[in-house]
């Protein structure tokens, strides 16, 4: 069993459609998005590095537990990335690298009818709420050195989009999307990044397995997979076509350049 947020799962369904997962080296479509490509990412690694166990996804919304149930060997991995940094103390076991240091850039976002958010300067923006998941302790930190005061925390991304729509917060930060205006939409709310800046965001991506014989076997056969994926070029890929590595943000300001 393989851990999963139920929002991407949903996306991911839609995204695969009928499509046989080994078969796909068109990873855009609806539903497209990084998490969604790393879910196809992870089947075909594990097929590659010569898995033949049946890959199953159970909906869990909790990056916590997510951790939490890998840990304790309940599911056998998770079927989306995690921060290196975070698995630190923690009894799982990382792949290898899907996002390696300083790849990772996201955009600031808001819901498309916050027009006053939109059209402030950055020095305004950080004197507003932020939200993130406090679990995700890049992404607090992240905000915290961008120079924001007040954030707020919520357990998974469609609160977080509820908390944008209701006025509770501002801002949130959000990896790029496909579409034509970088937006996504979520249970009905349309988010969009400001425009012109972006965040880097420290560290590598990796997927988690289980410490246990089932989760070694596996995380094995990810790695083989993993790195004839990234030799053909399919991770990149893969990545381009969820927005996640796009070109329309080359030319923009990163608000947090390395020192």
């Amino acid at each position: 069993m393989i851990a999963v947020p139920e929002d991407v799962l949903t996306d991911y369904q839609r995204l695969v459609g009928n499509r046989d997962v080994q078969a796909i080296v068109d990873y855009s479509g609806p539903g497209a998005r990084r998490d969604t490509v790393e879910m196809i990412l992870l089947q075909q690694a594990l097929h590659l590095g010569g898995s033949t166990e049946v890959v199953r996804f159970s909906p869990l919304n909790s990056y916590a537990r997510t951790f939490h149930e890998v840990e304790s060997g309940r599911v056998a991995a998770s079927g989306t990335s995690a921060w290196a940094a975070d698995a630190v103390d923690r009894k799982v076991q990382l792949s290898s690298a899907l996002i390696q240091e300083g790849e990772y850039v996201v955009g600031l976002y808001t819901v498309a009818t916050n027009t006053a958010v939109l059209g402030m300067p950055i020095a305004s923006v950080v004197r507003q709420t932020a939200v993130t998941n406090r679990a995700w302790v890049n992404d607090y930190n992240v905000l915290l050195r961008l120079g924001f005061k007040h954030i707020e925390s919520a357990p998974t991304f469609p609160m977080i989009a509820r908390m944008l729509k209701a006025g509770r917060a501002q801002v949130t930060l959000m990896s790029f999307k496909p579409t034509p205006d970088l937006s996504l939409t979520l249970e009905g709310i349309r988010l969009v990044p400001l425009q012109g800046v972006k965040v880097a965001m420290p560290g590598s991506r990796h997927f988690l397995f289980a410490p246990t014989p089932e989760g070694d076997q596996a995380m094995r056969a990810a790695n083989i997979g993993l790195a004839k994926l990234r030799a053909e070029g399919r991770i990149r890929r893969a990545y381009e076509a969820g927005g996640f590595f796009n070109a329309r943000v080359n030319d923009w300001t990163l608000l947090n350049p390395p020192k």
